[in-house]
């Protein structure tokens, strides 16, 4: 009886399984908001990309993106019966939004087709914009194959004055299932989709990297209605503008590849000559010396004339 006794006190004494956090790599924002305002990303083509999230999202896990192991490794991930994920991320119970809207600032490299600008909500109900051209925005859904073909001719407000960016603005209206899209002072018409979409509330939105920039990214869980969509294509003139799920102001995010997080083009031009080439003010004698180098290249001059 003693030597069972011992043999079930060294059984329960065995230390509990420990979970360890998946690695992260130093391209992962910390869980705190960053202030983005006056910053943009320069992507590439050549496997530069970024993924935009709220601070709060992940917590203390870290971002499954920026881990070198990669995050899902079984061949049929949705085979099994039991719902996908539902003890990590609670936004895969049944949705209850009326929709989602997605406005970014961003300028490519040339006016040319870039089959995938962003992806929003990557890994649950992905939905996909693309830019055709000229003037087209291809809304595209990679479970169902279908496409939704959005040409923003119509001009619709004449009071926006032009800039270097290209403002876009997705809004998707969940209950009707329709979808539009503004560009600058153009929209397209309300498009019904050729499939039913219902955002799975998941906020993260994915660039897989394109050779420009992007900048001002706000994603709202509803669908923006036209004195928003005018408010953020006039700059916030008339009010200031925030995404409720991610906005510019105060968000996370993860990198990858070539990417470069500088300040926007309008912020460089402002600033001084001797800060962009990297020189400070100028020092002592450094007027004399250079002006000693041309008075003895006069002196040369003259030399050579009369000989």
């Amino acid at each position: 009886m003693a030597l069972m006794s011992l043999a079930l006190l060294v059984t329960n004494s065995r230390p509990a399984a420990v979970n360890k956090p998946w690695p992260t790599t130093a391209w992962t924002t910390p869980g705190s908001g960053i202030d983005l305002k006056g910053k943009m990303f320069t992507l590439s083509a050549n496997r530069g990309g970024i993924r935009f999230y709220p601070p709060s999202f992940y917590g203390t896990t870290p971002d499954p993106w920026s881990s070198p192991t990669p995050y899902r490794t079984t061949t049929r991930p949705y085979t099994t019966t039991r719902p996908y994920r539902t003890t990590r991320y609670p936004w895969t119970t049944a949705p209850h939004f009326r929709g989602v809207s997605v406005c970014l600032r961003y300028l490519p490299a040339y006016q040319a087709n870039i089959q995938t600008l962003f992806t929003l909500s990557p890994t649950t109900r992905p939905m996909t914009l693309g830019v055709g051209f000229p003037n087209v925005y291809v809304l595209q859904n990679r479970y169902y194959y279908s496409n939704s073909y959005l040409t923003t001719y119509i001009n619709f407000w004449s009071n926006i004055s032009p800039e270097i960016w290209t403002r876009v603005c997705l809004t998707v209206d969940t209950v009707r299932n329709v979808a539009q899209v503004f560009s600058g002072s153009n929209m397209s018409i309300r498009t019904v989709m050729s499939y039913k979409y219902e955002w799975s509330g998941e906020p993260v939105i994915d660039f897989p990297g394109f050779d420009g920039q992007v900048t001002d990214v706000q994603v709202w869980d509803y669908p923006l209605r036209y004195k928003e969509v005018f408010n953020y294509m006039t700059r916030g003139v008339y009010a200031t503008y925030r995404g409720s799920v991610i906005t510019w102001s105060s968000i996370s995010y993860s990198l990858r590849g070539n990417t470069l997080l500088e300040d926007i083009y309008e912020k460089q031009a402002n600033q001084p000559i001797d800060r962009l080439r990297g020189r400070g003010p100028h020092q002592k004698g450094e007027r004399k010396t250079r002006e000693f180098v041309n008075v003895g290249e006069r002196s040369e001059s003259n030399r050579q004339r009369f000989k």
